[in-house]
């Protein structure tokens, strides 16, 4: 009888095609029809974009052998609960680290020539005088890229190489450290030093508003900041606040900590603030590499071999 994978949401058909030929993968209709708590009872797999698999729902799959997570950022999954049922979480750190690294250089550069502003007005017949738009240029320039893993790495590349900007890098697990990008052993030179700041790293206790009211007054006030990571890295008031009040030059943000944004939110309506609904890693080869990578790694683990993103490498050593 072939092992039972749920998908939580919906995936590229190579994911599909991959599951199948060694399980029967299901779709979960979601919570309205099914809650998650009952979809996992019999499962050995569950292959999850951001469905939260609390303790709850990880204790109640009974036969739950293995969670792959399609994408980077595994905040979603309670990772001490898995860990203690014995359940091999995997990611897909490499999939869309080009996608989000694009991205992340289409913000700097969007937030930079002020296109938000300059598409907001024109479409809404309220164009000011052109100086109102004037922008600045990234090359020679100081590049911050907070986290060096695969997308941070891939930008630091694009604007060190591409746009001959003098790439600092910040990442205090990053060994052995990669040529052409001067290092920072702490975050404070390189929030001082940097004329535009980009964020790669996940969401953890550690990172959980590494970007704060403390951390915005050391950086310059020319300084453009661009979150692909996770939402919680950056308070996002304070980073309102300080580019409404001329402290800060603009943001790029592709994630927030409430999605969808409300109207009522400070970020809504700041000048030279351009916001895009956590789609940095979106793209159809993204998506293709994500779905083909997660269900690839479950299949390890159900044939009892090693996966290649294994997150809670612990569970593999018992």
């Amino acid at each position: 009888m072939k092992p039972t994978v749920l998908v939580t949401e919906n995936i590229h058909q190579v994911g599909w095609q991959t599951l199948r030929a060694e399980t029967d993968a299901v779709s979960w209709p979601g919570e309205e029809r099914q809650p998650l708590v009952a979809a996992v009872a019999d499962v050995q797999a569950i292959l999850v974009r951001v469905a939260k698999l609390t303790p709850e729902v990880i204790r109640a799959a009974k036969h739950l052998r293995v969670i792959g997570k399609h994408g980077v950022g595994y905040d979603n999954i309670d990772i001490p609960a898995a860990t203690a049922a014995g359940v091999v979480v995997t990611n897909t750190p490499l999939a869309n680290s080009t996608s989000v690294a694009e991205h992340a250089l289409a913000l700097l550069l969007a937030v930079a020539r002020r296109i938000g502003e300059s598409d907001r007005d024109l479409a809404r017949g309220g164009m000011r005088a052109q100086k109102s738009y004037q922008g600045v240029e990234l090359s020679g320039k100081v590049m911050g890229v907070i986290g060096l893993g695969s997308a941070g790495l891939r930008l630091a590349r694009m604007t060190g190489n591409g746009l001959g900007m003098r790439v600092l890098g910040f990442d205090p697990y990053k060994d052995p450290w990669p040529d052409g990008i001067e290092r920072c052993v702490d975050l404070d030179p390189l929030l001082r030093q940097a004329d535009f700041i980009s964020i790669h790293v996940p969401l953890t206790r550690e990172t959980r508003h590494l970007i704060g009211t403390a951390t915005l007054t050391t950086m310059k006030p020319t300084a453009i900041l661009v979150n692909t990571a996770r939402g919680g890295i950056v308070d996002e008031a304070a980073v309102a606040e300080a580019v409404a009040a001329g402290r800060l030059a603009g943001a790029g943000l592709d994630v927030v900590v409430d999605e969808p944004l409300k109207p009522s939110h400070p970020l809504n309506g700041t000048p030279n603030i351009i916001l895009t609904p956590h789609v940095a890693g979106v793209t159809e080869e993204a998506m293709m590499r994500m779905a083909q990578d997660s269900a690839a790694d479950i299949l390890r683990v159900l044939r009892g071999e090693v996966p290649q993103f294994p997150v809670n490498r612990e569970v593999l050593r018992k």
